[in-house]
């Protein structure tokens, strides 16, 4: 359920549900649980990638995540250039890939690869926190510009907001963290914090792209927004108002992080709404959420079986194209295989409830649908009602492990950068064990866990 990070600073990924017409004369299968996601223990081969399936043209593998794609086919040099900085960003190398999208973006004379590298190159400087060169960032009003001009507009407001701030600096202590796991009435993970001195208990939520207080929080903490402006933020279940804000000190048990940016979101809005007859407008209140800005630099691991977080620092290790599949590009992906060796990207949201795909996604893998309904647990703007399309069943391999997904919602069409996504893997991808996540590296896994005594 979080807020997500597009090329600009922040768009919902998550698009509206398709509708079927009312020429489908079913009835709708009511569905009363979520998304089932749990580990495929069939003795069956565990799926591995092949080259991606041949695409149509030069940006039909670039939203695909195919940057080797002009080693086989024509290209022009500009967009030879722009397949290395995507495949430099997916390598993790966010300098070097903001060295050629900015010199790119001033020097093409193509429309789309100019557009493509602005979107790009604002999405590496937003997760190298560099606001003050996003600020001074020049937006070219070209018709080819005109669709994306409000969100460039957004983003040069919150790196005006937040060019003046320091530097954020973490201090890891000498030993990992371990902090204690509560879950949401969304099955989301929640730990304790201390923001400013003050114990709180925050999300984490990689569909953020930045940390979020409640307001009536940022006013007990001392926490005061930067700007009197406000920005509209998308959610998955409606648009909040946002203010830009600067953490002056949040502790996550040992691990101490000073000016940290943040966004100040109504109290009235962060809360859960619960989507049960039995428990009619049943509320829960959101002190804050841990951002992917936050989470991107920690080693994380959340073991659901004990409840528990482990958070350490990150140690870099021999780059290995072939392992990575965590990607940042606009929002995390995380690179799953379908049958048939075909690559899955999916929006990595552990703020989500459950998973879903795209209509994106069934184009590439045939799986069997039907019709339903059902109500899941809402966010900042309540609960909503879904009729559309549900996936039966669909095995998707994660590293070294098979997984299998059952009533699957099917979205809309989402879209984060300049990738098109299939989805969005949400928190139930890991309640059956411990969920690695190692932005640093490059790497999201589910491995099994044993409970400990």
């Amino acid at each position: 359920m979080g807020v997500f990070a597009s090329g600009s600073i922040k768009r919902a990924v998550t698009g509206a549900l398709v509708v079927v017409s009312a020429a489908c004369a079913a009835r709708p299968i009511k569905v009363e649980t979520a998304a089932i996601v749990i580990p495929d223990t069939a003795s069956r081969p565990v799926l591995r990638m092949r080259r991606p399936a041949p695409a149509r043209n030069f940006w039909t593998a670039m939203v695909n995540l195919d940057p080797e794609y002009p080693q086989t086919h024509p290209a022009t040099v500009d967009e030879r250039r722009f397949a290395d900085a995507l495949k430099m960003a997916m390598a993790g190398e966010a300098d070097n890939a903001e060295l050629l999208l900015d010199s790119l973006r001033r020097q093409t004379t193509d429309p789309l690869v100019q557009s493509s590298s602005r979107i790009l190159l604002t999405a590496m400087l937003q997760y190298q926190n560099k606001w003050r060169d996003l600020g001074e960032l020049a937006i070219p009003r070209t018709s080819q510009l005109d669709s994306l001009d409000g969100d460039l507009a957004g983003v040069e407001f919150w790196a005006s907001a937040f060019k003046g701030v320091a530097d954020r600096r973490i201090v890891f202590p000498a030993e990992p963290v371990v902090l204690r796991l509560t879950l949401s009435a969304a099955a989301t993970p929640v730990i304790p914090i201390h923001i400013n001195g003050k114990p709180k208990l925050f999300w984490l939520d990689t569909g953020s792209s930045m940390s979020i207080i409640a307001s009536d929080v940022a006013l007990e903490c001392g926490i005061e927004p930067l700007v009197s402006d406000t920005l509209e933020v998308a959610t998955t279940t409606g648009r909040v108002q946002a203010r830009p804000a600067a953490i002056m000190r949040l502790d996550l048990g040992g691990i101490s992080i000073t000016s940290s940016t943040a966004m100040i979101v109504s109290s009235e809005l962060m809360q859960v709404r619960i989507a049960d007859p039995a428990v009619a407008a049943a509320t829960r209140k959101i002190d804050g959420i841990i951002g992917f800005d936050i989470i991107s630099r920690l080693d994380v691991q959340i073991d659901y079986i004990n409840a528990t977080v482990r958070l350490a620092k990150p140690a870099r290790k021999p780059a290995d194209a072939l392992r990575r599949n965590l990607f940042w590009v606009g929002t995390p992906i995380v690179r799953l295989i379908g049958p048939g060796g075909i690559p899955v990207h999916l929006g990595l949201d552990t703020g989500a409830q459950e998973t879903y795909v795209t209509e994106r996604m069934l184009g590439k893998i045939p799986v069997r649908t039907f019709l339903g309904e059902r109500q899941q647990v809402g966010g900042f703007a309540g609960t909503k009602t879904f009729r559309g399309r549900f996936v039966r069943n669909l095995r998707l391999a994660l590293g070294d492990r098979n997984f299998l997904f059952q009533k699957l919602l099917i979205f809309a069409p989402a879209a984060a950068s300049v990738v098109n996504l299939d989805g969005v893997l949400g928190s139930d991808i890991g309640r059956s064990g411990v969920v690695r996540i190692d932005a640093t590296n490059g790497t999201f896994n589910v491995e099994a866990a044993a409970r400990r005594r």
